[in-house]
């Protein structure tokens, strides 16, 4: 049996395996940061990103492609991340068209320490469609572009991966 010791500074709110690579799971914590793991050397995470403003109550790996991640928390946002440094299938080649590097560079870091592998990991789209806390995020089982996001108040949304994305990861 494995375990992870004080894996979050506060609660941890989730987890999730990454369907696509063995020993692979994401943490969502009380602290704001989601933690990327690596079981079989779990003494210090992979990757770390801070993800939300307040509470990080989920974190959802894309069971088709593990470098979406899905995160959802308190703040009442929802964050689609690429991940593509700590994926199965890494991105081979970066569009640098926005002169500015992603947003999700300067809260992360990584095990390496690698900048070259933190510039292939950024937001992809911030959802601010909820009035409340968002407590639930589920991937489409059908459609690997496809989630649903559920808010305390109740109001289900249904969202897609930006087709820029989409092909970004398919070509």
């Amino acid at each position: 049996v494995r375990s992870i010791e004080d894996a979050h500074d506060l609660a941890v709110r989730d987890v999730d395996y990454n369907p696509n690579k063995p020993y692979y799971c994401a943490t969502a914590g009380d602290d704001r940061r989601c933690k990327f793991w690596d079981l079989r050397k779990s003494d210090t995470p992979v990757k770390v990103i801070t993800a939300h403003a307040h509470w990080v109550c989920n974190v959802k790996y894309n069971r088709f492609h593990d470098q979406l991640v899905l995160t959802s928390g308190t703040d009442s946002l929802v964050n689609l991340y690429r991940m593509s440094s700590i994926s199965s299938a890494p991105l081979l080649e970066l569009e640098e068209d926005l002169g500015e590097p992603a947003s999700a560079n300067s809260a992360s870091s990584s095990r390496d320490g690698n900048p070259a592998s933190d510039s292939a990991d950024a937001v992809v789209k911030s959802i601010d469609s909820h009035a409340e806390s968002v407590y639930g995020a589920a991937w489409s089982a059908c459609d690997a572009w496809v989630f649903a996001t559920l808010s305390y108040e109740g109001s289900l949304a249904i969202n897609h991966v930006p087709s820029a994305e989409k092909y970004k990861i398919l070509l």
